[in-house]
């Protein structure tokens, strides 16, 4: 089944009068499935004493009118007699301010940022909560899910992103104990950092930027204790005897430029669960721009590594109240775009924040599908439209299809970029266009985060790899990529390849002695491109940004060149396989300027004989197609036309047939209504 649904309480809305007669009507509207969020600060109001009324009588109207729920369990909203017990763990930044507890937007019951819990006494009363919690309800037949964390991040962040968080002392103690069994002894930390400690003692995380070493350590230590606290969740409902499924969501991706702010990589967060997904805004926080819906589905369903993923929450309704930055109501098309972008990523879940405005916070009244007072609108009408879709068998037996390109994303260079820059700015617009110029040419691709390629390799399934602004490299990522080209990959690189170690030391010597053998080529210097610089290839010219770099050959051929006539682009053949390295940033490019001749040449340079499919060119920016496997063997063409004009894809395939949407039969192809969608079935050949 896919899950078809919507947020709808979160304490104190919506009035408790409308409770039943809303869930009635959701389930009305095609939906099947709930979600309820379980505040702390609301249920454990009194120390040791838990009022479940609410969540209790609306599972059991859940139950009644036909509807699964989903708790989401929120400990970000702690209790005030806790804050009382343990001023200490509140929040603090760099510079000692704490943070004590309030209303906010996304609490507006109070208790928010919740409480640190690197304290003991914080994670007992919270694991206390929990157990009560899944007691309490697991049992109920209509639960079928615990989201036991809502878009995992370092809370305050979301509130102070120019501040760094969290400096209470048992944070502290926790980082330096981590630094220590990282590092060992004192002098390997002093060779890490650049330092002359004598003594553990003086170890302190950093508290200003341009500490390079330290900031990049301090960064990776609260990647690693978020982990720890969503493993901790997980153990603590699964030891209290929770039987259904356990999953958590992410916020958005963090490599769209909150990861190094919020310690948000959602590729650190789905060892330990069952399911996984994220969140999206696509006209509040997007500006309905369609590729990065695509992008953060894309992540949320590769970091989810072969577990089922949802759209967990999508826009409903206008943006939050924000003065004249506020945004409209969505058009229904799009809020059926977005769902179709959802199942054609992999999806099996789509639920919406939420199914009707709050009344009070600063999101009032704002995200929802309804009107304020409950009646159903025309963005309701377009969720009814698509559920009859979602149901059919073809979209619930789909297996989506593993792209064969890859976008190597890099955490590291990430925080090297905001541990040098202040921000990470630099490095997610490179990803950003990197994702952007391949999108707008229709390549689907498989997000590779570098973790996974360190640890496990290049999948076998990816046959090119593009890596935008790949300054930081390990050796255990280096490595693996040579292998990837060795046995047969072909590898596409943007300047400077593993120009910087993982501590933030700059190589001497670019590529390292682990990547050079395969490009084939060594780095002279860098330096600001002229204005107007662009480099010649055969097929096109390539846009140029931020720096260019200067190389010597010496196992290489040149397949571009700038306009001076020094090499640009070299190719190198490496075993079984290939390399190219770009002496510039044409991902960064691409995000300022959309230019389309640089999208030609990387798609050429990728191996464009690789990448189409054979009968098949969407040929216009906009009109998206992905592509799945029907449970029969034929294959399943989600065709997306986010433009407003009609789209034409070529399909010289016979047979093909339209399963659902809006489509059209012509000679030569199908025609797909702007800003409309088909699903179309193709027979295995």
């Amino acid at each position: 089944m896919t899950v078809l649904g919507a947020q709808y309480y979160r304490p104190p809305n919506p009035p408790r009068g409308d409770w039943r007669r809303d869930l009635e009507r959701m389930k009305a509207a095609g939906m099947n499935t709930v979600k309820l969020w379980a505040c702390w600060s609301w249920i454990n109001g009194t120390k040791g004493e838990y009022d479940f009324d609410d969540l209790a009588e609306l599972i059991d109207f859940a139950g009644e009118v036909g509807l699964d729920v989903v708790i989401n369990t929120i400990i970000e909203n702690a209790p005030y007699w806790l804050e009382s017990d343990a001023p200490f763990a509140r929040y603090a930044d760099e510079e000692g301010r704490q943070v004590q507890l309030g209303a906010a937007m996304n609490t507006p019951g109070g208790g928010w940022p919740g409480l640190c819990f690197d304290n003991e006494e914080i994670r007992a009363a919270a694991a206390d909560f929990l157990t009560e919690l899944v007691r309490r309800f697991d049992g109920h037949p209509v639960l079928k899910v615990w989201d036991v964390w809502n878009e995992p991040h370092l809370e305050p962040a979301s509130y102070f992103p120019d501040r760094m968080y969290c400096y209470c002392d048992a944070s502290v103690a926790r980082f330096i104990a981590w630094l220590r069994s990282r590092y060992g002894r004192i002098e390997e930390l002093n060779e890490a950092w650049s330092r002359r400690y004598s003594d553990w003692s003086e170890v302190q995380p950093p508290r200003i930027f341009e500490a390079v070493p330290d900031m990049i350590d301090w960064r990776e230590f609260w990647f690693d204790n978020l982990k720890s606290w969503l493993a901790w969740r997980v153990e603590i409902v699964r030891s209290a005897g929770a039987t259904k499924t356990v999953m958590t969501h992410v916020a958005l991706s963090g490599f769209t430029g909150q990861l190094a702010t919020h310690t948000l990589d959602e590729f650190t967060l789905t060892d330990d669960i069952d399911a996984f997904g994220t969140s999206s805004f696509p006209t509040w926080l997007m500006g309905d721009d369609h590729v990065e819906h695509l992008f953060n589905l894309d992540t949320a369903r590769d970091a989810a590594h072969g577990l089922p993923f949802w759209q967990a929450e999508i826009q409903g309704g206008r943006g939050r109240r924000d003065g004249l930055r506020s945004t409209g109501q969505p058009d229904p098309k799009a809020i059926s775009l977005w769902m179709w972008n959802s199942l054609a990523a992999g999806a099996s879940g789509i639920m919406f924040w939420q199914w009707r405005p709050e009344l009070l916070g600063p999101e009032s009244p704002g995200y929802g599908l309804c009107a304020p007072d409950g009646s159903i609108t025309d963005r309701v009408r377009a969720v009814s439209d698509f559920a009859a879709f979602a149901a059919h068998p073809l979209v619930e037996s789909r297996v989506t299809e593993r792209p064969s390109v890859g976008l190597l994303v890099s955490r590291k260079s990430a925080l090297h970029a905001f541990a040098t820059d202040r921000t990470m700015s630099l490095y997610r617009d490179a990803v950003m266009g990197a994702y952007r110029l391949l999108a707008d040419r229709d390549v689907s691709v498989e997000i590779l985060h570098e973790d996974r390629v360190s640890r496990d390799g290049v999948p076998s399934h990816v046959r090119s790899v593009y890596w935008p602004m790949p300054a930081v490299a390990s050796a255990s990522l280096e490595t693996a990529l040579v292998a990837f080209v060795d046995r047969g990959g072909r590898l596409v690189s943007e300047a400077g390849p593993g120009e910087y170690a993982p501590t933030g030391h700059r190589r001497a010597s670019v590529p390292s002695k682990r990547l050079a053998p395969a490009f084939g080529v060594r780095q002279v210097e860098t330096t600001t491109p002229p204005t107007g610089e662009r480099i010649a290839l055969a097929e096109s010219t390539l846009a140029v940004a931020w720096q260019i770099e200067s190389v010597e050959l010496f196992d290489a051929d040149v397949l571009g060149a700038f306009l001076d006539g020094s090499p640009a682009v070299m190719e190198s053949q490496f075993g079984a396989g290939s390399t190219v390295l770009i002496s510039s940033y044409p991902s960064l490019a691409y995000s300022d300027t959309g230019d389309s001749g640089t999208a030609d040449s990387i798609v050429w340079l990728l191996g464009d004989d690789q990448l189409r499919t054979v009968g098949w060119e969407s040929p216009q920016p906009g009109l998206v197609t992905r592509w799945a496997r029907a449970g029969e063997g034929d294959s399943l063409v989600f065709a997306i036309n986010w433009t407003r004009q009609e789209g034409f894809l070529r399909c010289s395939v016979e047979d093909t047939e339209i399963v659902g949407g809006q489509a059209s039969r012509h000679p030569g192809g199908f025609t797909v209504d702007g800003m409309s969608a088909a699903l179309l079935r193709v027979p295995r050949a």
